[in-house]
């Protein structure tokens, strides 16, 4: 593997690997009630299918995730990838039959910031950082779904004015529940939707926030399938998209990073993508 995309693999996908113990999980509970949250699956030359990230339906036939998630666009792992993809709405990923079909080559929309972000992790001069970019992406389905609530996308800024008594809460399918070298195999996901309370966030700049780690394992709330989970604010507004980790201070080794969806750029960038490909007003 090259070694710029080793580095992308590691700062997207990072999972710690001095973990306190053999079995130390984090401080996430499993989740049945945000039926909205899914997995999203990549089948590779084989048909062997995996989770490669988490996502969140934004409409019908929408799912919000990160954009590096879409490997097709940074051409990684082509090789083994087929063009067929799922996204799945059940607890369990590996017991659900509840999966849509997806092409990721032709029904899959990332944000052109990705492209500056594989180059980025080339720039030698240091003047390049992922919170610089908007790592986003849209999976349009092959149908939609019609028995799932729906999250819904914030108002421009509304990160700046929530208050004491707003529940912030992550929820996706990545889980760091062992010596954290094995987790990168993805055959041994467990498949479950987990949900993490968040207490506290940071505001990085208008792109991006930040949040602290478990206090119970100093580790980052984000596992390495938990790219593209959603940050839901009273459960039915997806405020951020978690896709990175980054230094914190000790006794934490890193934090977690989400995109702000709630950033102008960003809502018009997808309310723009819905309008283009579904050829209609998007609300």
């Amino acid at each position: 593997m090259k070694p710029q995309v080793a580095l992308l693999v590691i700062v997207f996908w990072f999972n710690v690997q001095n973990a306190m113990s053999q079995n130390l999980p984090l401080a996430k509970s499993i989740d049945t009630a945000h039926q909205s949250v899914v997995a999203i699956i990549r089948v590779n030359s084989e048909g062997k299918s995996f989770v490669t990230g988490s996502g969140v339906l934004i409409r019908p036939n929408v799912v919000l995730t990160a954009g590096h998630v879409n490997f097709s666009v940074i051409k990684l792992w082509d090789s083994i990838a087929a063009p067929k993809g799922f996204v799945s709405f059940g607890n369990n990923v590996n017991a659900s039959h509840e999966r849509i079909p997806f092409n990721w080559l032709k029904n899959v929309v990332t944000h052109p910031d990705q492209a500056e972000v594989w180059k980025s992790y080339s720039d030698t001069t240091g003047k390049s950082s992922p919170t610089k970019f908007i790592d986003i992406g849209l999976i349009f389905l092959d149908r939609p779904v019609l028995d799932i609530p729906l999250v819904h996308l914030p108002d421009s800024q509304m990160l700046s004015a929530i208050n004491k008594n707003d529940h912030l809460v992550g929820v996706g399918y990545g889980y760091d529940k062992e010596d954290s070298i094995y987790q990168r195999i993805p055959e041994l996901i467990d498949g479950l939707r987990r949900k993490w309370e968040l207490s506290q966030f940071s505001l990085v700049n208008d792109l991006w926030l930040k949040t602290g780690c478990d206090l119970a394992t100093n580790l980052p709330f984000m596992g390495m399938f938990d790219s593209g989970a959603p940050l839901l604010l009273n459960d039915n507004l997806v405020v951020g998209i978690w896709v990175s980790s980054d230094k914190a201070p000790k006794p934490c080794l890193f934090s977690s990073l989400a995109v702000r969806i709630d950033n102008p750029r960003v809502l018009k960038w997808i309310h723009d993508q819905i309008n283009v490909r579904l050829d209609t007003k998007s609300k």
